[in-house]
């Protein structure tokens, strides 16, 4: 079930419409039935409580007047997984390192030869 700070999307006629973030969960008067405070993530901030069932916060489909509202999870930014661990075995070759100096004098020398004609 969702809690308290969990950042959803939520879709209205099956188009993305707002973000929100829950300010709270209590159980409603109804069995299995919970009052969820939104805060939603818009341009005036706005607040309304909607009476869910768990599953309509867990990702069901539902409606409001005969439209379609779905409420997605938004996955925490940086909460990737995480990498493998490094395997442990034979130690990396250190490379060798190559001066250009000596490609530069080379390349030098090359062009003096050829300018005697």
């Amino acid at each position: 079930m969702r809690s308290i700070g969990d950042v959803i999307a939520i879709y209205i006629d099956n188009k993305p419409s707002v973000y929100a973030r829950v300010e709270a969960i209590t159980p409603d008067i109804k069995p299995h039935w919970y009052q969820v405070r939104l805060l939603f993530l818009s341009f005036p901030l706005q607040e309304t409580t909607w009476i869910l069932r768990e599953e309509y916060l867990e990702g069901s489909s539902f409606t409001m007047k005969d439209i379609p509202v779905q409420i997605i999870p938004v996955e925490e930014p940086g909460a990737e997984k995480p990498y493998p661990p490094k395997k442990r075995g034979k130690k990396p070759r250190s490379g060798e390192i190559v001066s250009f100096e000596k490609f530069r004098k080379k390349k030098h020398e090359g062009d003096s030869d050829g300018d005697d004609s």
